[in-house]
């Protein structure tokens, strides 16, 4: 059996590798994500992977609402208990340090895959917009919140945020230092990238009843979501984080 010690003797180059693949599949999925959700029709033509109401039909629909809650749950614990420190400490322990948050990556792209791949159509309308100025400015909506997922990230570091410093550090054996990053999106926003989320999901002139599954199911996840990464943000930075708040 190969070792870590092993398969990382060139450390810089295995960092370097491991955390931007992480990068690579995560755009992959964004791309493949959007395309879920709006399913543009010339894009159908031709794209391999499940859309959110392109297959399937309404005649198990609770058996469909089962496994697609299933599959956001999967999604949400992952994300909730890799982030949390406890996790970190006695989970993660065998792996060092500079590669923990590529592997958060790697393991949210493989469960967020997973979700598109296993997804359950249920395509009962519960609204459909066919025209008009309406349908443009949900569209637009649709959008804007996709661009402000990228700028939300982009603000908080993107290479940060993806693991790519984390692994740079590791890889040159110096210390990672954590950074509170309120520039930009977040001097209006709090949580720029989960508004940017909900607007994705919910901004829709077609809206099926997987459709609303789906968004009710995430708009829950990122409530929790907030609470305790906002949360962690106090215990790690203190005042800081507590003045940008406006709590102090």
């Amino acid at each position: 059996m190969v070792s870590l010690p092993s398969i990382t003797h060139d450390r810089r180059a295995f960092a370097l590798a491991y955390a931007w693949a992480g990068v690579a599949i995560m755009w992959a999925f964004w791309v493949s994500f959007v395309i879920f959700l709006a399913e543009p029709p010339q894009v159908l033509r031709w794209w391999p992977l499940p859309t959110l109401d392109r297959t399937g039909s309404a005649e198990h629909p609770i058996l469909a609402a089962l496994i697609d809650l299933a599959l956001v749950a999967l999604f949400g614990v992952q994300h909730s208990i890799m982030a949390r420190p406890w996790f970190k400490q006695h989970v993660m322990s065998w792996m060092p340090g500079g590669l923990e948050r590529s592997t958060y990556v790697h393991m949210a792209n493989a469960v967020l895959f997973v979700l598109i791949l296993f997804w359950q159509p249920i395509p009962l309308e519960v609204w459909n917009i066919e025209g008009g100025p309406a349908r443009d400015a949900l569209w637009l909506l649709f959008a804007a919140g996709w661009v402000i997922l990228l700028l939300g990230a982009w603000s908080f570091g993107m290479r940060d945020l993806l693991g790519v410093e984390h692994a740079r550090a590791w890889s040159e054996r110096r210390r990672h230092v954590a950074r509170l990053n309120t520039g930009f999106l977040y001097r209006w926003l709090r949580h720029p990238m989960y508004v940017g989320v909900l607007l994705g999901v919910w901004a829709t002139p077609r809206m099926s009843l997987g459709h609303l599954l789906l968004a009710s199911a995430l708009t829950a996840y990122v409530l929790i979501a907030m609470r305790y990464e906002e949360h962690d943000l106090l215990r790690r930075f203190g005042s800081r984080y507590a003045r940008w708040r406006g709590l102090a």
